[in-house]
Formats: C-alpha cells, sequence, structure tokens
C-alpha cells in the first residue's frame, strides 16, 4: 500500500508497474494505490518520487522490507517498521530464517494478519466516494505507528474528508490516558469523540484524553448525551446527529461540507465546566449554535481560512513526526516544572483567502492561567509565517491545556483554535526521600485523578503502591504514546477493593514523565493512597583481578530505603561481538537456549554512545518466531532484555543500529546451573538512602560452556520484598515490558580452576 502526494498516483503505478508489480486498487483522487510487488524490489518504493508512506500488508514472503528505517518492536506479536523518508508497518507473527541476514525480508520471514489494512482504507475510500452516502462511517482503527494522524490510515481518512467533501466521525478511544486518541481520530479533519455521560455531559473517565501525539486539538468534541459511558456510544449519537445536522443545513440552503461542517460544530460547541481543554475538546455539540454560524458566513459570503499550526512537541517520540518535534499545537510532555515560567513560539501560516493581510483576535479558552500570549491580535498575510509568543507558568503540578482562538475581527467569528498542553512533573528528590506520597485522594463519580512522576535516568525501578480507603478503584501507568511505544501497565482491567492494595514495580524504568491515573470504579465515591518510589545500588568489583574465582562486591544505595537486599549468585556462558549494522542496519543473532537455564539476557550498545539503537528478542523454542519483547524507546543508550526462566530451544535477537555501518557491541549471558553455581556470604539487610556495604562472593565452575562463550560470574543485586511484589500480581514468568528487577547487576570471567 503506498500513499503519494496529491495527483501522483499514476506516476507512482507506471514505476511500480516497471518494478514487477501488479496494481490491485487505485484511489487517483487521494493519492493511494494498493500493489502486489515483488518482495526483493519493495525497497525501491522508498526512492521513487512522490511516495510519501508505504506500507507492507502481508502474505508474500519477507514480511518487513525497507531501507533507511528504524525498527520498531512491539510486545507480543505486533512488528513495525519506521522510515525517515517512508514508512513500511506491519502487524504479524513472524518466522525467522534459521541463519543469521542482514536482509530484513530474510530476517523477519513471512507474515499474515487478520485484517488486512488495505480493505480497511479500501473500503473507506469507496464509502466516501458513494454519492448516497453524506457523512464517512468511520472503520474502526486503533492507530498505526506513528500515530497523530500520520500513520496510512489516518492519512486516507484525512484525505478523502478534503477530497469528497464528508465529514467523517471517529472514536476518540477508551483509553483513559492523556495522549491516547484512536489512529484515524488523530488526523486533522476527522472530528474525534470523546465518551460522555448522561444527563449533565460528563466526559467519562475511561474515554482517551488529548491531545493528539502531534498537539493538534483533540478530542474534538465530547459528544452528545447517552446514557452509555463509552466513546463508542457517544460516536454513534455524535454520527446521526452530524447527519441530521447536515440534512438540516442543506434544507436551509446552507454550506454543508466537510469543512464548513467540521468547523461549525468545533466553533460552535459548548464547552463543558470542570473539564480542561485535553478533556472535551471544544466542548458539547451544540446544533443551534453551529447552524447560526453557517447562516452568519452565507449571509457574509464570508470564506473560511484554512489556517495551518506549527508548534513545538516535547516529547520522546516527538522525533518521529514529519518535523521532528514540530507539531499542530503546542505539547510539551516533559521539561515543566511548577512556578517555572518560560516562553514558546507559536507559528500560524493562512493558506488560502485573499493576498491581502487579514487581522485576527486572540481570545483563550478554558486557560486556567497557565497560558498569556505576548500580544492581544495577529496579523496574518496570505501564505506567510506569522509568530505568536507565548509565556508559560503553570502554578500548580499536574497537566495544563486551553484553545487559542483566531477571532476574524471584521466578522466577529472564531475561525481557527490551536490547543496548548504542558506537563508541569513531580520530582523524586533527597528532600522527600526519593518518595512521593499522596494521601486521602478522593475520587467520585467519573473523575480520575492523574499524577505525572518524573523519573530520572539510572533508575533500575519504579515502585508504585496504590492503597484504597473505600470505595473501588483502577490504576493505569504508562510513560504516554501509543501502546507498546513505552511502558504501559493497564491493571489488567482489575479493580483495587476497600481495604487492600497494588504494588507495579517498572524494572529499568526508562527516564521521562509517567502518568499514573487512577479511575473510578462505579457511582460510589472511592478514597485512595499513593506511593511512588525510585530505587537503584551503585555496584562495583573489587580493584583487585579476582582470586580463585571470588572477590567482593562494593554497593552503594543511591535512591529510596530498601527494605532488603540479596545477591543471587549465577553461572553464565557470555558472547561479545562487535559488530555494524548491515545494508538495512540490521543484525540478526541466533541463540541455542540449553534446558533449565535461569536466565537468557542479551544487550547491544553503540560504539559512540549516542546512536539510536533497538533490540527485538523473539522465541522460536516452538518452530514459529513469537517477539517476546523489545527495547526500542527507552532513553538509555544500552538497550537490555532479560528472560526468567526461558524455554530450551532456539531463540534469536535482531539488533536496529538504525543505519549502515553503525558501530555496536553486542552480548548475551545464558545462566545455567549446569555451568556452576555461587556463594555471597552477608545478610539481608535493611538499607537506608546513601548506605554502603559489601559482600564477597565465590563461585564454582562446573561443565564447560558452549564453544564460542566464556564462563563468567553473575552478581544480580535483588529487593526480595518488590520481588515477591512482582510474582504476586504477575506470576513467576512474565513478559516484556515487566522484567526479573535487578537492582544493580556486575559480571566478570571465570577461569576453569578454582
Amino acid at each position: 500500500m503506498v500513499a503519494t502526494r496529491m495527483g501522483g498516483a499514476p506516476a507512482i503505478a507506471a514505476d511500480i508497474a516497471r518494478l514487477g508489480g501488479q496494481i490491485q486498487a487505485r484511489f487517483d483522487e487521494v493519492g493511494y494505490l494498493y500493489a502486489v510487488l515483488p518482495i526483493e524490489r519493495l525497497a525501491e518504493v522508498s526512492a521513487l518520487p512522490d511516495v510519501l508512506m508505504a506500507h507492507l500488508d502481508g502474505g508474500a514472503p519477507g514480511g518487513l522490507y525497507a531501507l533507511d528505517h528504524e525498527l520498531i518492536g512491539y510486545p507480543d506479536t505486533e512488528v513495525w517498521g519506521f522510515a525517515r523518508t517512508h514508512t513500511f508497518l506491519s502487524d504479524s507473527n513472524v518466522r525467522l530464517p534459521a541463519e543469521p541476514s542482514d536482509t530484513v525480508s530474510q530476517a523477519l520471514g513471512e507474515m499474515s494478519i487478520d485484517l488486512p489494512l488495505s480493505l480497511r482504507i479500501d473500503g473507506l475510500l469507496r464509502v466516501a466516494a458513494d454519492p448516497m452516502i453524506q457523512e464517512i462511517p468511520h472503520l474502526r482503527n486503533t492507530g498505526r505507528f506513528p500515530v497523530g494522524g500520520q500513520d496510512l490510515y489516518a492519512l486516507m481518512a484525512n484525505r478523502a474528508v478534503e477530497v469528497y467533501g464528508k465529514p467523517m466521525v471517529a472514536m476518540a478511544g477508551d483509553n483513559a490516558r492523556v495522549d491516547s486518541i484512536n489512529g484515524a481520530a488523530s488526523a486533522r479533519r476527522v472530528l474525534a469523540i470523546a465518551g460522555s455521560e448522561y444527563p449533565d455531559g460528563t466526559v467519562v473517565a475511561r474515554s482517551s484524553r488529548g491531545p493528539a501525539s502531534d498537539g493538534g486539538a483533540k478530542p474534538d468534541l465530547a459528544g452528545v448525551a447517552t446514557n452509555q459511558r463509552s466513546s463508542a456510544a457517544s460516536t454513534a449519537e455524535m454520527s446521526r446527529a452530524v447527519n441530521e445536522f447536515i440534512s438540516a443545513a442543506r434544507a436551509e440552503n446552507l454550506p454543508a461540507d466537510a469543512r464548513h461542517i467540521v468547523w461549525a460544530l468545533r466553533m460552535g460547541a459548548r464547552r463543558l465546566e470542570d473539564f480542561q481543554a485535553h478533556d472535551q475538546g471544544f466542548g458539547a455539540i451544540d446544533a443551534a449554535r453551529a447552524t447560526e454560524l453557517l447562516r452568519q458566513v452565507k449571509a457574509r459570503r464570508f470564506e473560511l481560512p484554512d489556517i495551518l499550526t506549527r508548534a513545538p512537541v516535547k516529547t520522546y517520540l516527538a522525533r518521529f513526526l514529519p518535523e521532528p518535534g514540530v507539531g499542530q499545537g503546542l505539547y510539551e510532555r516533559e521539561g515543566w516544572l511548577a512556578k517555572r515560567t518560560d516562553e514558546r513560539i507559536i507559528t500560524l501560516v493562512r493558506q488560502n483567502g485573499p493576498p491581502t493581510p487579514l487581522a485576527y483576535t486572540l481570545q483563550w479558552q478554558g486557560n486556567d492561567g497557565t497560558f498569556k500570549a505576548r500580544q492581544e491580535e495577529v496579523i496574518l498575510p496570505f501564505d506567510t509565517p506569522v509568530e505568536v509568543e507565548i509565556e508559560i507558568t503553570p502554578a500548580e503540578p499536574g497537566i495544563h491545556s486551553a484553545l487559542l482562538y483566531l477571532i476574524d475581527k471584521t466578522t466577529a467569528l472564531p475561525v481557527h483554535a490551536v490547543m496548548t498542553t504542558i506537563i508541569a512533573s513531580e520530582q523524586f528528590t533527597a528532600a522527600n526521600g526519593y518518595t512521593i506520597q499522596h494521601h486521602k485522594q478522593a475520587l467520585a463519580g467519573q473523575r480520575p485523578r492523574r499524577h505525572f512522576l518524573e523519573v530520572p535516568p539510572n533508575v533500575s525501578s519504579l515502585r508504585v503502591e496504590i492503597a484504597a480507603g473505600s470505595g473501588q478503584v483502577e490504576m493505569l501507568l504508562g510513560t504516554g504514546g501509543p501502546a507498546g511505544t513505552g511502558f504501559n501497565f493497564s491493571g489488567g482491567g482489575k479493580s483495587i477493593d476497600a481495604g487492600k492494595s497494588r504494588v507495579v514495580v517498572v524494572p529499568y524504568a526508562p527516564p521521562g514523565v509517567y502518568e499514573l491515573t487512577l479511575l473510578p470504579v462505579g457511582s460510589s465515591p472511592a478514597s485512595v493512597d499513593v506511593t511512588a518510589s525510585i530505587h537503584y545500588v551503585d555496584s562495583l568489583l573489587d580493584e583487585a583481578p579476582p582470586n580463585n574465582n571470588s572477590t567482593t562486591l562494593w554497593m552503594n544505595n543511591i535512591y529510596a530505603p530498601l527494605q532488603r537486599t540479596s545477591v543471587l549468585t549465577q553461572v553464565g556462558a557470555r558472547r561479545v561481538i562487535d559488530d555494524v549494522g548491515g545494508p538495512t542496519g540490521m543484525r540478526v543473532y541466533n541463540i541455542t537456549v540449553p534446558a533449565d537455564s535461569s536466565t537468557l539476557r542479551v544487550a547491544a550498545s553503540p560504539s559512540d554512545g549516542r546512536a539510536r539503537m533497538g533490540v527485538y528478542l523473539y522465541d522460536c523454542s516452538w518452530g514459529i518466531c513469537t517477539l517476546w519483547g523489545s527495547d526500542a524507546f527507552t532513553r538509555t543508550t544500552t538497550k537490555l532484555l532479560i528472560v526468567p526462566k526461558p524455554s530450551p530451544g532456539e531463540w534469536r535477537v535482531v539488533v536496529d543500529a538504525t543505519a549502515a555501518g553503525t558501530a555496536f557491541t553486542y552480548s548475551e549471558i545464558i545462566s545455567n546451573p549446569r555451568f556452576g553455581s555461587g556463594t555471597a556470604e552477608g545478610e539481608d539487610a535493611p538499607r537506608r538512602i546513601g548506605a554502603r556495604w559489601n559482600q564477597k562472593v565465590s563461585f564454582e565452575v562446573h561443565e564447560p560452556v558452549p564453544f564460542g562463550y566464556e564462563a563468567v560470574a553473575v552478581m544480580d543485586v535483588i529487593d526480595p520484598d518488590a520481588r515477591a511484589e512482582e510474582r504476586a500480581l504477575f506470576g513467576e514468568v512474565r513478559y516484556q515490558p515487566l522484567r526479573p528487577l535487578p537492582l544493580t547487576t556486575q559480571v566478570f570471567k571465570l577461569s576453569r580452576a578454582n
């Protein structure tokens, strides 16, 4: 599937035919085509003029194939590839070859998917082109990386609205978190509908919150009154309301194309009190006000301006936007503290209308005082960027969002709005003992509570405990962005009952701002206590070389106090390879895991200490390779995965060095009791902040390790109580992103003679 620039489909179709491809479907007016192409020619698609994005839709041998790309792995069975200039996306069960390969198509093998994206896009476009349909129905789609309205389905949905002039309504989603709007709903021209509750129009707790990943003003509307507590139900109601609104507009001979309908619904919406812009967007639908806006446009013969916004976006995934770090709204998830003042620039470009400059008044809505424009009006010449300076001062920790409206000075009509969103995080500091606490957090009705916790680099674990004093509550914890691009814990839909607590431990917590969302269950009020802490133990081995496979392990507790510490000792087989990225930037390594192995650890780090990397681990022990886990989006330079009690048999690792020739070091360690054993002398004791201690460790080597490996001693410093909490919640064997929890690890080479 290929998305081209507008008008580019015929030329691209001819080029693909010259590559040996067959065109299965083509929509020239929106720049989309679906082709069957020999796998060895797929990479050449990225070099064709006018290609914006391509999506590999399964079926053919080769799986995923792209040049100059970054490979992004999602948990379970999804695999994605993102190109800096072009995108190749796929989701599948993946089969890998028996031998390592530098070719992505060979490395990831054959694939299949349940519902090809091509069917969804073809269906979308065929319905959009149907003259009997006045509002495009949304084929449910949860989005594809890089989201923010930038994936292939969202791109085609946006174009369908533009080309066929029909509005499209899409559910915002039921993901509850900030920045969790569903795929096509993030598109600029599509109306994203948040879930609402009868009778007061309350935005339900589980409805996805905005902004879009590119900062765009999402959701658009809070739906219409319904007794269903989901955005799906609200979207169905809204779809009916939009159709009725279009019919009423046509009956009065008012403008009824998508641009006018969407504009009127957004600008005529009624703002819900006590909800921020990222909760409700423009507000609840108000058909009467929207109709009056259309009447004024007709009476005044007013041409709606199409205004493009360029604003800073500061999230970890902002580098994947078409223009890295720039989006359709101001959205900064990181770097803000309460009472800190700073300035940002929003750039506006008027893309249609007369060549003479037009003046607009700037007006805030839903602003809690965080945002202040340095000017009261802006004058926009045609097709000329104009900067608006914004001063930002969050008074309290948490999320702050507002809409900045542009009001036409001649007609007093609102014509455009920019969403501004920043998050002022809470900090783990020595003053609070690296522990953040909130007692008796009240939850009532459909009002969630959110806390944003900033985790610094070099943290071995983040521990969060929620204790319900009364009522029932659910907890969500995540780092933002689409599912699979970081740590996102959903809680499995299980509520925490009164008098009970739940603990979540995030091992090797990637640095950044974590959102802790507390959701009420049912209509009864709830009260909860929140405790979050970070942990890390610095360690080093005795400076003297190990004597008789024995040495001393020196430790220092850096962050929050520990109830206990233990040193787990294992003997492992280690393989270290200094390598470079192949022609696609990737390398594949095969691993044979013997029976009864304790852990499998794989890691990769760039030689220059700076290059971005990704590590993807596949369990092939059952004959079909499935993605066990990945470490691609964490900010740590070294990418690491640890498998507890790995299944015996074949495993494979894909290291994505992002570019051909990028140097890196790959390592793997398989620990197994038959290789040897170890002991640690010293007690398991509580450790205060800054505590220093040491323990002697000794090892014995039993069987020789496999050829090509060396015997190593592995020492994991653990918190037994935290590990017990993990087991109680998730069981003994867990999968990415929850991994075994060492506070620190040390490794040294063993000699055969003790």
